[in-house]
């Protein structure tokens, strides 16, 4: 589990230090009456009005935001059904969250977030950084997800 903790950081910490050039934005036509972002977003949510220009997010981009929040909310149901069955929590930096379910989806929700708010603030610099940051969230969390799944099928 450690070794692919370690791996895992390090796959982040990578993919976070690998400079990316985004490709040159194409100016988009020109919006005939101005909107306000609320009635964008209503219209399409994957529009957002920034700096007097549309931006499209990719749709990958919400996806990613969505699993990652669904992988946090599976820790938590997963782990708390570990830990019922007899598992104990492997993670130590856990150990004293775990058992105060209160504090535990609390601390997972703020944990999911912040990352998709450091995606969200990333996005507006850096494109694809922010699209790899949420891939790697989304494979570590998805890593913690498939070890709580063999857990609890070795505990039945």
């Amino acid at each position: 589990m450690n070794r692919t903790l370690v791996a895992a950081a390090a796959l982040l910490a990578s993919v976070m230090s690998v400079p990316v050039h985004a490709a040159e934005e194409t100016t988009p036509a020109p919006v005939v009456a101005p909107f306000a972002a609320a009635e964008i977003n209503t219209v399409a949510p994957n529009i957002t009005w920034s700096d007097n220009k549309l931006s499209r997010r990719p749709a990958l981009l919400p996806m990613l935001y969505v699993s990652y929040a669904a992988l946090q909310a599976y820790d938590v149901y997963s782990t708390r059904q570990g830990l019922s069955r007899g598992a104990r929590e492997a993670n130590p930096l856990m150990q004293g969250v775990v058992g105060n379910t209160g504090a535990f989806v609390a601390m997972k929700a703020g944990v999911a977030v912040a990352t998709i708010a450091a995606a969200e603030k990333l996005w507006k610099t850096n494109k694809p950084a922010a699209i790899g940051m949420m891939i790697a969230g989304n494979s570590v969390a998805a890593i913690v997800a498939a070890r709580n799944t063999r857990t609890l099928g070795q505990l039945r």
